[in-house]
């Protein structure tokens, strides 16, 4: 493999194994003598990575004591294909340069070039340690180009006896570690999804705190110590495990808090300046930088709710502030993202600040000196409610300087923004400040005074029409709205306001009615999202008026069950509003859709704001604040009912343990809790205020207030021995929030207090230590677990719910699922077209495109291993080496947006040029696959195999070209409408078209597999193949027997035939196959070419070889890449049929029947040779057979013959045509002579006792077919049909002759020839996207240029 040129050194741990007067090939010492390699291994292994086993090193003189390192490789084999490459390449131009420069610099610019263009040069790492790592992680871990490697640590193994040193590699999907001490090798490679748990630990009894311990799925357990960066690599490894498990949901067909916002939504932010400034101040660096900044990015985030693409520019370690209106100074961090700039205390009880940049007025810097008499500068910035805000920062911290240009950056980039639209008349809603402000209450408070305020409907709500719950005067309302005035007047209000701890102690004792919505919206984040989306809202509910969504249905039943006593719900203007909020959000976010309870929150918001502000709000609180609760899984939810119960356990032990002893479930009662946030458990009046908190600081208070419920409530429900008791203790206690909790206290205030008021300073004081920081750890220690858990329910689930098992027993469909959503997993175009899919069938959900599919097949079939193996030697030896060739392919690359994809995609890309090729006429015909509507034949027990489907015949059931000889259907071809080939990367395979498609390759029969090949290539209107279907579909034949043979090692072993190989062998076969399919399909006139199903069975069933094929090579060719099979094996299904009673001629139950089904109008096209070779059947049909020596005068009278005697005769009934002139027809004998004939073909001697019987006629139609060939009564075979095919062979043998000799010597066939003919197109790789040609790394350039000198 091809490196990145790069110095190396000489060194005694490698030796020449060839060279010339430039190029070295050397082996590693590791790779000589037992104990050599094992010493020289383990020094090597313990200083640095693993080294290669072989490089190929370039010397600009035979002397030079330094190298430049060209390939590296780990097998021999490997190595000299590169070495092989360069000497018909590289070496002779080199050979022709005179000076030393001018051949070092002409192969490193190659070698660069070709390395850049095969991986891009965006995936190669810039540093020198981190590219090496890399190669030796690819090269030791077999995995692909697309596989980037994060970062990697030394670090060592505890195994039972010993220590293994060596190497731990994290990439984007695995987990890996190296070590080779003293002849013994470990490795360990784990996919980050399959990891169930993480921890810090302790090594040396405890004495040193640097390991980590990964568990897996299975129970493994792994403890690394002597991590020197133990905190870091754990982080890095939890952000990993943290973004897989987010894809496993998706995947598992999960909503989670990393899905993407609807398609509105992102169109409407897609050109706002924070997307445009993102991309131009694209920070690059390493991919373990850039997770390491995503984490810090949801972090922030999270603390101020920021959009999701809000990211962290710059910040200023410590800044001062001082807060409007106050003399208090705030020491803290100031922040500079995308499109805010944001500021946090670092004391809980300081103050917060979130500004949007569109509502900045005026920036200023300018020096100044502190209270302390410290030069520093001073950041005055003018907002649009003419507030100063005023931040110092000492004049030492070179922060500020790039703090300040990145924020002149981001205001130039809005400036020209609005310039370009209003040179374009493009109103941009999202900088018109004055027409948001006006939907905020707090600037009518602010601009009437509290006295007007209080008589004017300050925002569209329900409560402004049918009421606020709860007595006004009782809550005092009037005093809160004074004290907010007051409050919003000195700090700011709705965007620009500042939150001091006067903010958070106001929300905490209660709202005022007016402003509940809007200090919901500033809390939650909601307000920054409804700012910079303004009519998003409308145009969702104009689509949903339009067209209704896939949840209309389901969100009309719930909407007379939301908050049903209140006033405003009991009429259509409350449930309109409702059902626009719900509809809306459901087309929004198309994969969660809409799930029960969200009803009960939205109608409770909907009482305090307007219907966009609770669209926007539901929005932040679904995605953000409790991510996953209203999902199909309802997997946040679990994992925070999983953290709850280790909180109760921590915190109250004794009633943890009484709840386990009477088996109470905790989450019977806590889990309405969560999903409903406290409104139908609480009284309302009471449930909002803890919405109030929640808002403010998140669902920590959710938490808080539970385990305060349960701690009040203690001695209660510790006496509680079932859930009934358990759930009345605690309706009992909500019923009296509101009454005194100190009743007989002598202490009036005391008597004052009511219980919820001791609720809250319960949750409060008592659990003060259940912070954000907290509930997010104890989150990451329980996510994979419930992820697990979420999967293999999904699992279970959905193979429980497979309708069409087309043979496979429940241990194979696992393994097929396993596969599948494995592919799925990693590929890269799974995602795009998920909302599109969401209102079809659960199974359907998540598909496979073209080139996930060729994956697929990867993992399960012989033939497409082989295939992307002989791909990658092709790729070795066709290395294009021209730069001019190169530098086009890179710029046509990157211009087209191409990713970056592994051999498999490569394989895939450059086939789909080819129709003809193999694998897109499976994928094809495998999208026309109509699935089943309702569930068949599916095994009830787990170790019995499944019976046979309609998808997946049985040999004992006829095909759909057989049943088309008895009534009308559809042909297995014409399922659904066929597509485009143009079409085809549009197209798309769910689970159960692959696995019915899979059934009927290797489940069934050997004429199904034969029709199932026919069904791929031939077109679905004729119902035949045209001559290139057919070249078509003879190179898949030699392409899968390729592939079997190359896997099985077979490919140059002899056949008993002769000195051929089974691979020559099938070419001949194939070759005789294709003169046999010109023959039968070539019409009289030798004009047209057709050829039917029932053709291309006699013309297959002819040969041995490819009868053998269909038989077993094709489902044998179908296994996993651990080698197990894919066919059932206790499915033993046969090619001969059981033995039945006499049928009517029309019946198709016959193998006959079968290998003659094609109708009328195919028949009239067939040879008189091929009736030749009907079998008319074995025992129930008298074992008859068409006599070749017949009269043309025949045909017509067994048509009246067949007419009078009143049979069913339909489509499929064949009427030989006399195509050759040599031979003549004969007719069938009606149904009465067939009875008599089975009579007798029952006895032995009683045929002239019969006779007599008979007419004269019905004597002379006997007699005609007296000279039918009859098997021998006596040692018949138990199988009736056991030498059935072998007659019909013997027949085609005899035809063969006749040919022959009518038509002279069977002609040759150039075996040569025809390979190339047949021979599949070899397919080249699309060079990758290459962004600068002038590539540099790091400072290599220098070393070499150093080196060279």
């Amino acid at each position: 493999m091809f490196v990145l040129p790069a110095p190396a050194e000489p060194s005694a741990f490698w030796s020449d194994v060839a060279a010339t007067a430039n190029f070295v090939l050397q082996q590693s010492g590791s790779t000589g003598g037992a104990f050599l390699q094992s010493v020289l291994a383990t020094i090597q292994n313990v200083l640095e990575t693993k080294p290669p086993a072989y490089r190929l090193v370039y010397r600009h003189d035979p002397q030079a004591l330094s190298f430049i390192l060209l390939a590296v490789g780990e097998t021999r084999s490997e190595i000299d294909a590169d070495w092989k490459w360069l000497s018909e390449n590289i070496m002779p131009v080199v050979k022709e340069l005179d000076e030393a420069a001018e051949r070092a610099n002409f192969v490193v610019t190659k070698i660069r070039f070709l390395v850049s263009a095969e991986e891009g040069q965006d995936a190669i790492p810039a540093d020198r340690k981190m590219r090496a790592a890399t190669t030796t992680f690819r090269q030791t871990f077999n995995v692909g180009r697309t596989e980037s490697l994060v970062t990697y640590y030394s670090c060592a193994l505890q195994g039972s006896f010993m220590i293994h040193q060596g190497w731990l590699y994290l990439s984007e999907n695995y987990f890996c570690f190296y070590s080779y001490i003293f002849g013994s090798e470990k490795k360990i490679m784990l996919q980050l999804r399959d990891i169930k748990e993480l921890s810090r630990t302790k090594s040396m009894g405890g004495a040193r705190d640097d390991s980590i311990e990964v568990e897996e799925r299975n129970g493994a357990k792994y403890v690394f110590s002597n991590l020197f960066h133990r905190d870091e690599t754990f982080e890095m490894l939890q952000q990993l495990t943290a973004n897989t498990m987010k894809r496993v949901l998706i995947n598992s067909e999960y909503a989670t808090s990393s899905q993407q916002t609807g398609t509105h939504e992102q169109r409407s932010t897609d050109d706002t300046v924070a997307s445009k400034v993102s991309s131009a101040n694209n920070r690059g660096g390493s991919l373990a930088e850039q997770i390491a900044q995503q984490r810090r990015d949801e972090d922030f985030q999270s603390e101020f709710g920021l959009p999701r693409d809000e990211e962290l520019l710059s910040e200023i370690e410590t800044a001062v502030f001082t807060a409007p209106g106050t003399a208090t100074a705030f020491r803290g961090r100031l922040y500079l993202s995308t499109s805010f700039v944001c500021y946090m205390s670092h004391t809980q009880r300081g103050c917060r600040v979130t500004l949007p940049l569109a509502a900045i007025r005026r920036i200023e810097r300018a020096n100044a000196v502190d209270p302390q008499g410290l030069r520093c500068y001073e950041l005055t910035i003018t907002v649009w409610h003419q507030m100063n805000i005023v931040f110092r920062v000492p004049l030492s911290s070179n922060a500020c300087n790039r703090w300040c240009d990145a924020l002149r950056g981001q205001l130039r980039a809005m400036v020209d923004e609005q310039h370009r639209a209003r040179s374009q008349n493009i109103p941009l809603a999202r900088y018109t400040l004055k027409a948001f402000c006006r939907t905020c209450p707090s600037e009518k408070l602010l601009e009437l005074g509290v006295s007007k305020f209080a008589e004017t409907e300050s925002v569209n709500c329900l409560g402004n029409t049918f009421g606020y719950p709860g007595d006004a005067h009782k809550h005092k309302e009037a005093a809160k709205v004074k004290h907010w005035f007051m409050y919003l007047r000195d700090s700011g209000r709705n965007l620009t306001v500042v939150r001091r701890a006067e903010f958070n102690r106001l929300i905490r004792v209660g709202l005022p009615n007016v402003l509940r919505g809007e200090v919901w919206e500033v809390s939650s984040g909601a307000m920054y999202m409804r700012f910079r989306n303004r009519g998003v809202y409308e145009r969702y509910v104009n689509e949903y008026l339009d067209q209704p969504g896939p949840c209309a249905d389901e969100i009309e039943k719930d909407l007379n069950r939301s908050l049903p006593e209140y006033p405003g719900y009991q009429s259509h203007e409350g449930i309109d509003a409702l059902r626009r909020v719900l509809n809306a959000y459901a087309l929004r976010n198309a994969d969660l859709g809409y799930c029960q309870a969200m009803n009960i929150v939205a109608s409770t918001m909907l009482i305090f704001m307007s219907e966009e502000q609770v669209f926007w709000t539901l929005a932040v609180m679904c995605d953000r604040m409790v991510p996953g609760y209203y999902t199909p899984s309802m997997y946040g939810a679990s994992l925070d009912q999983a953290v709850f119960v280790r909180l109760v356990e921590d915190t109250m032990p004794m009633l943890a343990q009484s709840l386990r002893g009477h088996d109470i479930q905790l989450s019977l009662a806590c889990l309405p809790w969560f999903l409903t946030l406290f409104v139908n458990s609480m009284p309302l009046v009471y449930a909002l205020r803890v919405l109030d908190c929640f808002f403010l600081e998140g669902p920590k208070v959710l938490f808080q207030i539970g385990l305060a419920i349960l701690k009040i409530n203690g001695g209660t429900l510790m006496e509680a021995s079932d859930d009934g008791t358990f759930l009345f203790a605690l309706k009992e206690y909500y019923a009296t929030l509101g009454e005194s909790a100190y009743p007989d206290s002598k202490n009036a205030r005391a008597r004052q207090v009511t219980k919820f008021h001791e609720l809250l300073y319960v949750a409060y004081s008592d659990f003060s230590a259940i912070t954000h920081q907290r509930i997010e750890e104890l989150r990451r220690s329980h996510q994979l677990r419930i992820v697990h858990s979420v999967e293999d329910f999904s699992k279970r689930t959905f193979l429980r719910n497979v309708i069409d098992a087309s043979g496979f027993t429940r241990e194979q469909l696992s393994l097929l699922y396993d596969r599948y959503y494995s592919v799925l997993f990693y590929s890269r175009s799974n995602r795009s077209h998920a909302a599109a899919i969401l209102s079809k069938s659960d199974d359907e959900k998540i598909l496979l495109d073209v080139y996930a599919f060729a994956r697929f097949m990867y993992e399960i079939s012989s033939w497409m291993r082989v295939q992307i193996a002989e791909a990658k030697e092709r790729q070795q030896s066709h290395r294009n080496v021209e730069l001019a060739d190169i530098k086009n392919a890179a710029a046509a690359a990157s211009k087209g947006g191409a990713a970056k994809l592994d051999d498999i995609a490569k394989e895939a890309a450059a086939s789909l040029e080819n129709p003809g090729w193999f694998i897109t006429s499976l994928f094809r015909y495998t999208s026309r696959i109509e699935p089943p509507k309702s569930r068949v034949n599916l095994q009830s027990s787990e170790s019995e195999p499944a019976t046979p489907t309609s998808a997946a015949l049985s040999a004992d059931q006829p095909s759909p070209e057989a049943a088309s000889l008895t009534e009308t259907k559809p042909d297995a071809a014409e399922e659904t409408k066929p597509v485009k080939d143009s079409d085809i990367r549009s197209m798309r395979v769910s689970f159960q078209q692959c696995v019915i498609a899979l059934g009927r390759i290797v489940n069934t029969d050997m004429l199904t597999r034969m029709d199932v090949f026919f069904d791929m290539y031939s077109d679905t209107n004729s119902g035949s193949i045209s001559r290139q279907e057919m070249f078509q579909l003879s190179e898949a034949i030699l392409y899968i027997g390729h592939g079997e043979d190359v896997e099985t090692g077979s490919r140059d072993q002899r056949t008993s035939s002769g000195d051929m190989t089974n691979e020559e062998k099938l070419l001949q076969s194939v070759s005789d196959f294709l003169r046999r399919a010109v023959t039968f399909g070539t019409d009289t006139q030798g004009e047209q070419f057709a050829l039917a199903r029932n053709l291309f069975r006699v013309a297959v069933l002819e040969d041995e070889m490819l009868e053998k094929f269909f038989a077993d090579i094709v489902p044998g060719s179908f296994r996993f890449t651990d080698g197990v099979e894919l066919a059932n094996p206790k499915r033993a299904i046969s090619t001969h049929l059981p033995a039945t009673a006499l049928a009517p001629r029309g019946s198709v139950s016959t193998m006959s029947a079968r290998l003659l089904a094609g109708g009328r109008s195919v028949a009239e096209e067939m040879s008189a040779r091929v009736a030749q070779t009907i079998a008319l059947g074995s025992q129930f049909v008298d074992q008859r057979m068409l006599n070749p020596v017949v009269r043309d005068a025949a045909q017509t009278s067994s048509s009246e013959t067949s007419a009078a005697a009143g049979q069913d005769r339909v489509d499929g009934d064949i009427e030989l045509a006399n195509m050759n002139k040599q031979h003549g027809e004969m007719a069938e004998p009606d149904d009465e002579i067939a009875e008599h004939m089975v009579q007798l073909s029952l006895r032995n001697d009683a045929g002239n006792e019969h006779d007599s019987e008979l007419g004269s006629e019905q004597m002379e139609k006997r007699d005609e077919w007296a000279n039918a060939p009859r098997e021998p009564q006596i040692n018949a075979p138990h199988d009736p049909y056991e030498n059935l095919l072998d007659e019909v062979d013997q027949l085609l043998d005899e035809i063969t002759d006749n040919d022959t000799a009518a038509h002279g010597k069977k002609p040759a066939v150039d075996i040569d020839e025809l390979d190339n003919m047949l021979s599949p197109t070899d397919k080249t790789l699309a060079d990758k996207p290459l962004k600068d040609l002038d590539y540099q790394v790091d400072s290599d350039d220098d070393d070499i240029a150093r080196l060279l000198q």
